[in-house]
């Protein structure tokens, strides 16, 4: 599901947002390369690629990411559902830059 106002202020009250914010770079390189890989099969049905067909591609790499796994170890984030919210709101932020651009970046 794309990312709610309800998520994104819960991801902003636990400081996230904050985080996306510090680590821009790192953030857009990732939703760049699941963008290009969910396009890939996406766009070769014929099918226009949408925002939840990128979220599953990045969530398993943001599991793995030192910067948000130390920060929510940190805070105290335990829930799994921190890793799709967050994955959400790196697509929901830089979806325009990923459509324009093809995922490829400016």
């Amino acid at each position: 599901m794309a990312l709610s106002l309800v998520k994104e202020l819960r991801l902003h009250d636990a400081g996230l947002i904050g985080l996306y914010e510090e680590e821009l770079a790192l953030w857009t390189a990732m939703a760049r390369q699941a963008y290009a890989y969910a396009g890939g099969y996406i766009e070769a049905s014929g099918a226009a690629i949408r925002q939840d067909d990128v979220v599953p591609t990045l969530r398993p790499v943001l599991e793995v990411t030192p910067e948000l796994r130390v920060f929510l170890d940190r805070e105290k984030l335990r829930q799994k559902y921190w890793y799709e919210w967050f994955a959400e709101l790196i697509v929901d932020r830089l979806w325009g830059d990923l459509t324009a651009n093809g995922g490829g970046g400016k």
